[in-house]
This record gives C-alpha cells, structure tokens and sequence, in this order.
C-alpha cells in the first residue's frame, strides 16, 4: 500500500511544480509583451512626432477655409443654439479672428474654440503607451496605441494641466507614421481658471485627409465639454473642420463668413 502512496504523493508534487512553473512563465511573459508593447508603442509615437512636425512645415504652402461650428448644449446634450463662421486661413500668416471683446467664461470659450486646439503630441512625454493590435482607418493600415497620463505629471499652463487627464488612442499609419485618427476622453474632473471653474467633461476625435500633395492633414476636430462655473454651466460642443486645401497664391478669394 506505500508505492501507490507515495507515487500518488510524487505525481502531486509534480503537478503542483509544473503548475508553479506554467503559471510563471505566464507571467514573464505577459511582463514581456507589455514592456515590448510599452516600448514598441513609444519607438512608433516618437516616429509620429517627427513625422507631424515634417508635414506641419509642408503644409504652410497652403491656405484653406476654415469653418468653425459652435453649438451650445443643455444637460441631456441637444443643442440649444449654433453659430457658424468660416474663414481663410493663409499660408503666409496667422489667422485673423476678429475682436473678442467679452470678458469671462464666455469670453474664453469663443476664444477656445476659435484657436487650435491643444495637441496631445506636443506633450509625448506626459505618457505611456501600448499597442492595442492593428485598424484600418480611411484605407490605411493602422498601429491602435493607446495612451494613458502618467502620474503627478507637472504643467505650465491650465491646457497641460487638462491634458495630464486625458485618455485615449491614436491610430498611426504603418506606411510613413502619419496620424489618421486621435480620440481621448476626460479621465476625471480637473479645476481650472474662470473663478473656481471646474471641467467635468470632455471628449474630443481629430481625422485626417488627403492633401492636394498626397500627405495626410488635418480633416476635422471635433470636441464637447461640460465646465461647472458658480451659478451654472457651460456646455457646447465644437467642430472645425479644415477644407479646399489650395497652394498659396492659386488666385481664390475669400469665402464670406458663416453666421
């Protein structure tokens, strides 16, 4: 009756040690693949990064119309009132907004919308990355990489301090590393300037589009967010889009503006 015992016991052991074993090299290597991952995916943004800044110097040979939609929102999202406004943007200088007068929450968010919005590739650093397999977008082969803000980043101003709260993913093209796509959301609420205003929401998507040159550009960015100021709230989603792409001096005049 002791072999069968002790073979039972032996066989007992071997299972328990090969089961310790199988769960640790599945550890080490999921520990492997997300370092590969993690360093996979900042080797592919930092490629993005040069890549963006390539194309923005390739794009001042061209002006555009730029139109700008504002639509002021209630609780449940429905629009209670839009404006519209389009402009050309020129090569050869910045874009002439017009006054902006008003002071205030209100002052600031026509401001905000009026201005190019706050990229997340001017602030790579601010966090890690990962591969979340591949996509295609437009008909371009894509790397997914998502994005997620490292903690007690610093900031030096009130977008840096919003975007070190930001999540989301971009999509790269494998072919020459242009950005396709760029969604990111709110990770949690952030306090900002307007006296004692605080962002509670805030979701945004960039898309690209192919340029008279063949190089991928900006198409649209559109954005919604929900601040809580004292007394009430400011809620209005914004999209502006990038059109009739045309080199500089081809002749074209100003389209009139949009209200």
């Amino acid at each position: 009756m002791e072999k069968p015992i002790l073979r039972h016991s032996f066989l007992s052991r071997s299972v328990w040690v090969l089961g310790v074993w199988s769960l640790s090299l599945g550890l080490g290597l999921r520990a492997a693949w997300a370092d590969y991952s993690s360093e996979e995916a900042s080797r592919i943004v930092h490629r993005l990064a040069a890549q963006d800044k390539r194309l923005a110097e390739r794009r001042r040979q061209f002006d555009y119309d730029l139109i700008i939609i504002r639509e002021k929102l209630d609780a449940e999202r429905r629009i209670v009132s839009e404006s519209k406004q389009r402009q050309m943007v020129y090569a050869d200088r910045p874009p002439d907004y017009g006054s902006r007068p008003e002071k205030g929450p209100e002052g600031e968010t026509a401001k905000a919308a009026q201005e190019e919005p706050f990229e997340v590739l001017n602030v790579i650093d601010h966090y890690d990355y990962a591969l979340d397999g591949s996509e295609t977008v437009n008909g371009v082969d894509c790397y997914k990489i998502r994005f997620t803000p490292r903690p007690n980043m610093p900031y030096r101003n009130r977008e840096e301090k919003v975007v070190n709260a930001v999540w989301g993913h971009l999509w790269v093209s494998k072919e020459d590393y242009s950005l396709m796509r760029n969604e990111g959301f709110l990770g949690h609420p952030v306090s900002v300037a307007w006296f004692f205003a605080r962002l509670y929401e805030l979701e945004f998507r960039w898309e690209s589009q192919r340029l008279p040159n063949g190089d991928w550009g900006p198409k649209e960015v559109r954005y919604r967010y929900a601040v809580h100021i004292p007394f009430g709230w400011l809620r209005e989603r914004v999209i502006r889009e990038s059109v009739d792409f045309r080199y500089h001096g081809s002749g074209k005049k100003a389209a009139p503006a949009i209200r």
